[in-house]
């Protein structure tokens, strides 16, 4: 067996895709985003509507950036938290 920090390093774990039901409140607000997207983009002419791809691509990228950003603190802490475990033999009854 391999071990957990090989299959993450391989792109066999991944924090970032996860399955939610077709009635989940997810779900329902991505249904509910994609209707009012078409209905804008049908209202606006050809600049308009180039104005707002780029504007949902950077929102898409500042997304992604945020997304890493918090899976590294949390990673970060999760570390600390082991080490001090280690280091101090667990969590002491005061």
């Amino acid at each position: 067996m391999t071990s957990i920090l090989e299959e993450l390093y391989k792109g066999n774990l991944g924090f970032d895709s996860w399955n939610y039901g077709k009635d989940s409140p997810f779900v329902k607000a991505a249904q509910k985003k994609m209707e009012n997207m078409t209905a804008l983009a049908e209202t606006l002419n050809d600049s308009l509507n180039e104005l707002l791809n780029g504007y949902i691509e950077a929102q898409g990228d500042i997304e992604a950036i945020t997304r890493y950003d918090t899976y590294v603190a949390s990673l970060k802490f999760g570390i600390l938290l082991m080490i001090e475990i280690f280091v101090k033999g667990g969590v002491e009854n005061e």
